[in-house]
């Protein structure tokens, strides 16, 4: 069994298991699918602030609804058409120059939203991906600096390099890392990620 498929599974049963009663998981889906939501609201509406506002407006209704929501599709996907239909909600609010966006998201397919990465585990394996796909010495630096935390003093004296040679790696990896994640993240968030 494909592994999107077994986790969209164990989704459904934990939604199910919440709706039962099982409060904790809140927490779960909360931890595992707030970021990605904020991230796919971002796109729709181009403000941190908003996408935050609307992902947090349907967390709050998901715990509201939680005993009388029917999920038949799976839980990533009814939390990705939800947000979008508030994104929606609040384009609609806004000046009529915005109408035209309204009209190209309103027909987005649900397969395009089905397909949109999360920053679960699809989206955590398409970062890891790209970062082992970097050079190696610039994979390195930027590990050594992203991941592990380590100063660009640090990683100079630990790598035997310049400063300045530590900050072109990083920043060839960030360029890299644009260009091949720019589908699914926008610059500004994942300047956030990495920073």
């Amino acid at each position: 069994m494909p592994l999107t498929k077994q986790v969209n599974e164990d989704d459904n049963t934990r939604w199910k298991d919440f709706q039962k009663g099982n409060d904790r998981l809140f927490d779960y889906f909360f931890d595992k699918y707030y970021q990605g939501l904020c991230v796919y609201a971002y796109k729709i509406l181009n403000s941190h602030d908003k996408a935050e506002d609307v992902v947090q407006e349907f967390f709050v209704k998901i715990w509201d609804k939680r005993e009388s929501l029917m999920i038949s599709s799976s839980v990533k996907s009814y939390f990705i058409r939800s947000v979008h239909n508030i994104c929606l909600d609040h384009i609609a609010r806004q000046d009529s120059r915005d109408s035209y966006k309204s009209y190209q998201l309103t027909h987005t397919s649900i397969q395009d939203l089905v397909d949109y990465p999360l920053l679960d585990f699809e989206l955590e394996q398409l970062l890891n991906k790209t970062i082992d796909s970097l050079p190696d010495k610039i994979k390195e630096t930027f590990i050594l600096s992203r991941i592990d935390g380590l100063t660009y003093p640090q990683i100079a004296e630990q790598q035997g390099i310049s400063v300045k040679t530590v900050e072109y790696r990083i920043g060839k990896a960030l360029l890299i890392l644009r260009t091949e994640l720019s589908d699914y993240l926008p610059a500004a968030l994942l300047f956030y990620l990495f920073r």
